[in-house]
């Protein structure tokens, strides 16, 4: 009884193309990645202050999107990010467009709005500082209806770096690490 039949060679390029064997391996990898987008990153944190911002920044951002990102800091350091801009749609508990900071496994901190909105809860000038080596941010919009007017909100703009992490027994007075949300940064 013969064995199942094995493609071998040609499994990824026609036993007649010419070109270079891998090539359709790499565009079998890019369909899927185009169809299946991981919609995440991981960013490495760096002593001068780099910049994070919403998808297609300064202009406004599409609706029904999610994209998170992982700042990691080297061993012994700790992630800082400060908002420089922040402009989204706001809503009431921020059940709409939201960004959302968590550090570890502690209970995350979710944002909204804009400064001077009444509705929504933007972070302000507030310096975030990671409790660990790593912080995560995740932006969400909800995906648009019909009947709403045009949106016109830019998203974010943010800057992260590293910054020394506080002593087991916390930091010394007057140290730039403020607590703002219980459970996710620094006291």
């Amino acid at each position: 009884m013969p064995g199942p039949r094995v493609w071998g060679k040609y499994l990824w390029r026609s036993p007649h193309s010419k070109g270079c064997p891998g090539a359709m391996w790499w565009l079998l990898l890019w369909g899927v990645l185009q169809a299946c987008p991981t919609r995440g990153s991981v960013l490495l944190a760096q002593e001068l202050p780099q910049q994070l911002t919403s998808p297609g920044y300064p202009e406004p951002y599409g609706k029904g999107q999610e994209s998170s990102t992982d700042i990691k800091a080297p061993e012994g350091f700790a992630v800082r990010l400060v908002f420089q801009d922040f402009d989204l749609e706001p809503s009431q508990d921020c059940a709409g467009d939201s960004v959302t900071i968590s550090a570890g496994g502690s209970d995350p901190s979710q944002f909204c709005g804009q400064q001077g909105s009444p509705l929504g809860r933007p972070p302000g000038q507030r310096e975030f500082v990671s409790s660990g080596r790593s912080l995560r941010l995740i932006f969400r919009t909800q995906p648009s209806s019909e009947n709403k007017t045009a949106h016109l909100h830019k998203g974010f703009l943010a800057l992260y770096q590293t910054v020394g992490e506080c002593p087991s027994w916390g930091c010394r007075e007057g140290a730039s690490v403020p607590s703002h949300d219980p459970g996710i940064f620094k006291p």
